[in-house]
């Protein structure tokens, strides 16, 4: 019988899979073995007992998963990513793990944000967590953004909690500028997000803890920076000027925008 194994060489930064072909017991691997996809069915294949719902969740992993290596260009397979074992999941592969409806939102999450293709589920965890206090949305938040709309206006507390729910995802921009071991990086990235602490998660995927721990995050894109005026030419931020005020749209949820610039001394 054929089967596919899904090999984690390296637990660092991300993994680094490969897929091979097996007519033998494996050697020295570390993972997981699947059969086959491919092959035909077998007496001897394991019978896994689920629901349609559960197929449904797995599905919607695998998807967001392609989706995202093709989006940022990850240089891995998504389906060896399903089949190895991981962290968020508790050291279960996605293809078992996400029939599960809350390892189906962590594995949605860790591919929505960005963030790394190992990361821990505690991080993923508090990113949930923070997500249902959100729906809280703060007062002076509100006031804010509209200008303390309840008193002459009248608006009713169903009316401000309808605009507060429509209105979550907003644009944030941050820029990074560090020196370390004789290298500068600087860097500028817009997405649309819930909160500051969103988007800290998407640096930290992309840059590590480090570094997003000392970006700079705004709401909005601040044209007048040194480092936008640097990096971002004025087409790409006209575009960020105007995905932020779409926010609303299907777009949005997938837009991020990265430029970079190292200096090696």
């Amino acid at each position: 019988m054929n089967a596919i194994a899904a090999e984690r060489i390296d637990a660092g930064h991300g993994p680094e899979i490969g897929i091979a072909a097996l007519e033998k017991k494996p050697i020295g691997r570390i993972g997981a073995l699947f059969p086959d996809p491919l092959d035909d069915d077998a007496d001897d294949d394991e019978v896994v007992v689920t629901t349609r719902r559960a197929i449904g969740r797995v599905a919607l992993v695998a998807t967001e998963t392609a989706s995202r290596f093709q989006r940022e260009a990850v240089g891995h397979d998504p389906m060896s990513w399903m089949f190895s074992p991981r962290r968020v999941f508790d050291g279960a592969a996605a293809i078992d793990a996400c029939r599960d409806r809350d390892a189906c939102m962590r594995g949605i999450l860790v591919h929505g944000l960005g963030l790394g293709l190992d990361v821990e589920r505690s991080a993923v965890d508090a990113l949930l967590a923070s997500d249902g206090e959100d729906d809280d949305f703060d007062e002076s938040e509100f006031d804010y953004l509209y200008g303390g709309g309840a008193g002459a206006g009248g608006s009713s507390q169903s009316d401000r909690d309808a605009v507060a729910r429509s209105t979550r995802l907003r644009l944030f921009t941050a820029t990074i500028a560090e020196t370390r071991e004789n290298r500068m990086l600087q860097a500028f990235h817009a997405s649309v997000a819930r909160s500051a602490a969103e988007v800290r998660a998407r640096l930290a995927g992309r840059f590590g803890p480090d570094l997003a721990d000392a970006a700079d995050i705004r709401l909005g894109i601040h044209p007048s920076a040194p480092l936008v005026i640097a990096l971002v030419p004025s087409p790409v931020a006209a575009m960020i000027v105007q995905m932020g005020e779409d926010c609303a749209s299907s777009a949005a949820r997938t837009f991020a925008v990265d430029i970079q610039q190292v200096i090696q001394a």
